[in-house]
């Protein structure tokens, strides 16, 4: 009976461990919608949002790894149970007072509804309250593991999938890559009939429908302008699609506030150079900067448009 405890006990640490990782390589295969999921709370900024998604992460990784590896078990055990709770807490409140769909508790690619997602965390307290009662393994190399475990925790979300005011400080782009002759010929447009941009300020965003990074970038843009009540007047896209498409993209980026433009693909394409999503800040009608999906901060945009 012992030995069957022992078995079952280990079978339920490892597998706790191994969801952990796996929810953690989850998020981070999605990991701009994660920070955008975050930073929809509107708790914080975007920046303490984009860091707060890493820590999650980088969390998930330590407690999976000292769990199957059984090293600091006492610590990993405590702090594993507190990630639940806390996580179960806001499950609660998104059940209660949000429509969500999907709680990206495993990322974009497995979408968990918040419910089921609160019950999975209740039988994961109930199993981590069956092993409470474990001790360290003691091997060579412990440590090692140890400093293994916290590096392979720190490095994918920190390093390897950077925030975008770190990665933009070594990536910098041409602060006005966009093609002026072509914006011109397409302001000259029939499509652009009775839309002028002469007076004020404005992001004018030019997009495909069918673009994953255009489609994220749209609802960054969505989630920055709702959470700093912003005039959503002020944000015009030029998509290219076809009109179910263009519809479906509106809907799911949130933008059903903002102003659609339809225009040709060759149109798209040869005024930002086939670089999507591009977004123009304009002034009175001149383009005082471009910004592609990850120069495009919070800053920026509520500079602009305040």
């Amino acid at each position: 009976m012992n030995k069957t405890t022992t078995i079952l006990k280990t079978i339920i640490r490892i597998g706790i461990g191994v969801f952990f990782i796996a929810s953690a390589i989850l998020k981070l295969l999605s990991l701009d919608h994660f920070e955008l999921y975050i930073y929809s709370f509107n708790l914080v900024g975007f920046t303490l949002s984009s860091f707060a998604a890493r820590v999650i992460i980088a969390a998930e990784i330590l407690v999976g790894i000292l769990l199957i590896a059984k090293i600091k078990y006492k610590e990993a055990w405590w702090l594993t149970m507190l990630m639940l709770i806390g996580f179960s807490f806001l499950l609660i409140y998104v059940i209660l007072f949000r429509d969500d769909s999907n709680c990206h508790c495993m990322g974009d690619l497995v979408e968990i509804k918040p419910s089921l997602s609160l019950i999975k965390n209740l039988v994961a307290i109930a199993l981590m309250l069956f092993i409470r009662k474990e001790e360290d393994y003691r091997f060579k190399g412990r440590i090692a593991v140890l400093v293994g475990a916290f590096i392979a925790a720190i490095v994918p979300p920190f390093v390897l999938f950077p925030m975008d005011n770190i990665y933009n400080m070594f990536s910098k782009t041409d602060n006005l890559n966009y093609n002026e002759t072509e914006l011109n010929a397409l302001m000259a447009d029939s499509v652009m009939q009775g839309v002028s941009f002469d007076e004020g300020n404005y992001i004018v965003g030019v997009v495909s429908s069918g673009c994953e990074f255009c489609h994220t970038g749209c609802l960054k843009m969505s989630e920055i302008v709702d959470n700093n009540q912003l005039d959503t007047s002020r944000v015009v896209y030029l998509i290219w699609g076809d009109s179910t498409s263009i519809c479906q993209f509106r809907a799911e980026t949130k933008s059903e506030s903002f102003r659609f433009i339809q225009i040709s693909p060759i149109q798209a394409v040869h005024v930002v150079n086939g670089q999507f999503p591009t977004f123009l800040l304009m002034r009175d009608g001149e383009v005082q900067s471009t910004a592609n999906l990850r120069h495009l901060t919070e800053k920026a945009v509520t500079t602009h448009l305040q």
